[in-house]
């Protein structure tokens, strides 16, 4: 039976062709996986001790913690406060206020504890220029020896120069308002708070 008219309009049904992996892309492979390999037994990075650590075995040791260096601030900051107030500590503009310059972190030093220690949610005014947002509690994540060394440390960095936190300020600002539960509700009442 021949085909009709039909089948013969129709295109042959496609098939695969046998086009293997080039020469090239192999011998570039192997000759990748043979220098790879002998690299790994000439170097023998393992074996030579000038390779490694350069330091001496006590500067290697970590350092016993001290009351003053128990805690690093800029540590906590970077884990906690660089995505908001950016690493230069010049925030956003119009979205994260500054922490450089500000008089909230320069100021009264219980101020700035109550606002890490409880958040600040609504309007609040940092050199001039006003911010609606709000900023998370450290009350209940933080010690007072780390709320201490943070608070330090935004005290100390970016040209500010006001005196460091101690971690009994911390305890105190934590006692004198222990039964708040919500961030304060901005400037005007922040201030009002103020011993």
């Amino acid at each position: 039976m021949s085909p009709s008219p039909q089948q013969r309009r129709e295109n042959p049904e496609p098939s695969e062709a046998r086009n293997p992996v080039p020469v090239a892309v192999i011998a570039l492979v192997s000759l990748m996986l043979g220098w790879a390999a002998g690299y790994l037994m000439a170097a023998r990075p393992d074996a030579d001790a000038s390779l490694g650590d350069q330091r001496t075995a006590l500067a290697a040791a970590p350092a016993a913690a001290s009351d003053a260096t128990a805690v690093d601030g800029g540590a906590l900051y970077a884990t906690h406060c660089v995505a908001c107030h950016q690493a230069t500590g010049a925030g956003l503009p119009g979205v994260f206020p500054p922490l450089a310059g500000s008089e909230w972190v320069l100021g009264d030093e219980d101020t700035l504890l109550q606002i890490m220690l409880h958040g600040v949610s609504g309007q609040i005014e940092v050199a001039g220029q006003a911010y609606q947002g709000s900023m998370p509690a450290f009350g209940e994540r933080f010690s007072d020896e780390e709320i201490a060394a943070l608070a330090s440390h935004l005290r100390s960095s970016w040209g500010n120069a006001a005196p460091a936190v101690s971690a009994t300020a911390a305890t105190a600002a934590r006692t004198r308002t222990a039964d708040r539960t919500a961030p304060w509700n901005g400037g005007a009442e922040l201030a009002a708070q103020a011993p």
